[in-house]
Order: C-alpha cells, then structure tokens, then sequence
C-alpha cells in the first residue's frame, strides 16, 4: 500500500508586522513516498495561517494516521502520536524569515487548475473578490494585463494568506509549497522567542458513540440524530479526529483523551441488529446508483414509496440482512438513512 513517511517537522512563525501579537504559523515536514525511490526526504510546506489554521490541518492530516496512509520510517503511528509530535513542534518553533512571493496570471492560474479548479476560472474569479475585500483590485488588474506583482511575506501577509492561507473558514486558493518553492527549508532557522504554550481548558467527557457494524463498515449514530455509514473503522475514527482541532484550541489535550475512547467503541461495534432498514432518498440518489438500488429491491425483498401527488417513485425500503450487509453498506451515502429497532436501554449518543 502507498503512504507518506514523515521523518520530521518544523514550525516556523513570525509577528504580523501590522499587528503585534498576531503570530502566523508556517508548518513545513520532511517526507517521502513509501512506494517511490529512491527514498530522499524532501521538506514541503503543509500550511500558512494563523494558529487556527494550523491547528486545522494538523488534526487533518493525523486522520490520515489512522488508515496507515501516514506514517514514520518506523511503521504505523496513531493520530495522537502525530498530534503529539506537532504540539512539541509548536512549542519549539524557528523564526519563519522575510521571503518574497512572485505572482503572474500565467503561473496563478496554472496553480489553481492544480489544486482544485480544473479550468481555474472560479479560482480566479474568488481570487479577485479576496484581493477586493483587501482594497488591492490592482493585483488582479495588473496581472491581466501582462504585469508581475512580488508580495513580501511579512508586510504584504494578509494578500499572501488570502491565497495560500488556510483558516477562519477559509480555504487556500493554491498549494502553499508553491508560494515557498524548494527555496528555503527550515533546516538552519533560528529559534524563535514564540512558543505555543496554551492556557488550559475543560476537556469534554469522553462519550461513547452509537454504531453498529454493517460487514467491514460502520453504521455511526450523527449529530442530526441519523445513522450514517461512516465508512471502515478506521474512516470513522479519521472522521472523529478531523473534528476535533477546536476542542483542542478550547481545552488542550483533548485529543489524547477523546481519541482511544472513541476508537475503542468503534473497534467494539456490535453486528446490526436484524429489523433495520435501509431507506433511499431517489431524490438525491446519483443516477448511476439508480439502478443498483432497483435491483437490490429484487434481490432482497425490498418495497418502494411512491409520491401521493405524482405517483413517482419517491423512495426504496431495504431491509438489512447479514447475506445482502456488503451490498446494502455502499449504497450512496447521501441519500442513504438507517433505522435500527430501540434498543432496550438508550446509550449515549456522540456527535461523529
């Protein structure tokens, strides 16, 4: 199996020039590709913002953990050994140096097609409304017009995270090793006198979710009080952990406390009981599932709902059994709801 293997991190921060105590992280990591060689670790800058930001994709990234997709040159390493090993980065950053960042349309729009935009006109165009509400309309002009623009770093920091940054809800525009290039690497930056040293905050009760094993899938009771295919075990507890970088910021160590409880009552799932149903929405049931789900009501005895205005097919009713389980846990998600017979005793119920 491919996966990334990690064999060391840096953060590097600097004080937004225009706003003493406004410190921006930059998160670099050194790694390789376990399945490419030969095996040179390269360092790649992960993420740009400010501590919310990093936190982010930290959390993020340590899901990855949990599947064995991200690891050490050791072997397999937990989501909280990962988490763990950031923080202590945090706490021990360098000092994150003046750069300059070069700007063309050809090479930003070469960018965006990279990274999320297949034709990178919507990129460009949430490129130009995020230069706008920084009253700089005359970076985008001038680059239509043939023209380069060089940003600094520190002083332009604001324009740089419009584009690179991750944080407050928003998304980066464009990779952020792109901006730093293989240019510099945190290999011989000085320390910094700034340190993430959080005060500390309540850490929720762990709970124990509600779920059900549906053949190598989980069943996961949501927030909205649904249950929910949350894919293999290791995709449920991903999906908890990538969820769970505010509560740090509120109450750190949150994660070393919240993480093995939940892994362990997902790892401990009972088999679903029989009596529950599958039901699909056709409405928002993908055409090319339409089908699947037609014949899995043949197979397996299923009924279908009809629209009392239109006479439509509205939904399908499966009902969940231990030979059709395989079938019944890739049907699409979206449209997918379960409903399981009241156990005996309610148990408490955890957002996923």
């Amino acid at each position: 199996m491919g996966s990334t293997i990690v064999t060391n991190r840096c953060a590097a921060v600097f004080e937004n020039p225009e706003n003493r105590g406004d410190h921006i992280w930059a998160l670099f990591e050194q790694c390789y590709e376990r399945n490419c060689y030969p095996h040179t670790p390269q360092w790649c800058a992960r993420t740009i913002g400010r501590i919310d930001g990093a936190m982010e994709t930290i959390f993020r990234d340590a899901a990855c953990c949990e599947g064995g997709s991200l690891r050490d040159r050791s072997g397999a390493i937990t989501p909280e050994t990962y988490i763990r090993r950031w923080l202590r980065a945090l706490r021990h950053p360098v000092r994150m140096p003046e750069m300059f960042v070069h700007l063309s349309e050809k090479d930003l729009r070469l960018q965006f097609r990279f990274a999320n935009d297949e034709t990178n006109e919507a990129s460009w165009g949430r490129f130009r409304e995020r230069m706008r509400a920084l009253g700089r309309e005359d970076i985008p002009h001038t680059l239509e017009h043939g023209g380069d623009i060089m940003l600094s770093l520190h002083q332009d920091v604001e324009l740089v995270l419009a584009i690179y940054g991750h944080g407050k809800g928003q998304a980066p525009l464009a990779s952020v090793w792109r901006a730093f290039g293989p240019h510099w690497a945190p290999t011989s930056a000085e320390e910094a006198s700034i340190g993430y040293y959080p005060a500390g905050g309540e850490i929720s009760r762990p709970e124990t979710p509600e779920a059900y094993r549906i053949d190598d899938n989980t069943l996961v009771m949501r927030c909205e009080g649904r249950w929910r295919i949350a894919g293999w075990a290791y995709s449920a507890v991903g999906d908890y952990v990538r969820g769970l970088w505010e509560q740090e910021l509120r109450a750190p160590g949150s994660y070393n406390v919240l993480i093995p409880p939940y892994r362990a009552a997902i790892e401990a799932a009972p088999a679903l009981p029989r009596g529950s149903e599958a039901e699909v929405d056709l409405a928002v049931c993908p055409s090319y599932s339409k089908k699947h789900v037609y014949d899995l009501v043949e197979a397996l005895g299923g009924r279908i709902e009809r629209d009392p205005a239109t006479g439509a097919d509205a939904k399908v009713w499966l009902p969940w059994s231990v030979e059709g389980g395989l079938k019944l846990a890739y049907l699409p998600h979206n449209a997918t709801t379960w409903h399981v017979p009241e156990a005996p005793e309610e148990r408490p119920r955890l957002c996923a």
